[in-house]
């Protein structure tokens, strides 16, 4: 997971929470909760908030088998009602799966669809808090993710995180391992709207390549 900075917000959400002041997420407008997600996709810089896979742009029209990510309240909807429709609690994440899958139906396996609606306020690292979220987690040539060997208290909080979310999920270890192996001989582009996959993994691996 990385820090995710909040500054820059979706005025058409605002603006319509200001207006419609609405308290039921399922029956929140669906042409703002698409700019929303395409808003947060950017602000993400098209990352899962927790696993950091790419994910694809979701389009205005879109079968609902195709969907990759989905707009995810970081402290659930029950018990945090008062945070239903507050930005700072709003993020993407990827639907459990390889987003790059042809298969339209795979299992939801880890991330949000692992959490549910688990969520402790001693032990979950909020990339939306956190600035250094970053060292809390380590990375092995493998893809596989630990808790940070240097501070047993952040360790401690590291392992919650993998294993409510399932951040050891065999399928993240392969895509990790994929991505590092690529940029042995290459190199993902990245741009100041578009970081590669799993960045916070690569920039511990292979510092020479890419950075903040």
């Amino acid at each position: 997971m990385r820090f995710i900075d909040k500054s820059e917000r979706c005025p058409e959400f605002d603006n319509y929470v200001a207006n419609e002041k609405p308290s039921v997420w399922n029956a929140f407008d669906d042409n703002i909760k698409l700019k929303l997600h395409q808003h947060l996709w950017r602000e993400q810089k098209t990352l899962c908030i927790y696993c950091q896979q790419q994910t694809p742009l979701k389009k205005e029209k879109q079968a609902s088998e195709n969907i990759r990510s989905h707009i995810e309240h970081i402290r659930p909807q029950s018990p945090y009602t008062h945070l239903i429709f507050d930005y700072n609690n709003l993020s993407l994440s990827c639907e459990g799966f390889d987003c790059d899958t042809r298969d339209k139906k795979p299992k939801k396996e880890f991330c949000e669809h692992r959490k549910g609606n688990e969520y402790d306020e001693n032990k979950f690292l909020n990339p939306i808090e956190l600035p250094d979220i970053e060292n809390y987690f380590e990375y092995d040539i493998e893809g596989k993710i630990h808790p940070t060997s240097k501070d047993n208290a952040k360790a401690q909080k590291a392992q919650y995180m993998i294993d409510i979310l399932h951040l050891d999920h065999g399928t993240l270890n392969d895509m990790r391992k994929e991505a590092y192996l690529f940029s042995i001989d290459s190199e993902y582009p990245q741009t100041p709207e578009v970081l590669p996959p799993f960045y916070s993994m690569l920039k511990q691996l292979v510092p020479e390549k890419y950075s903040n």
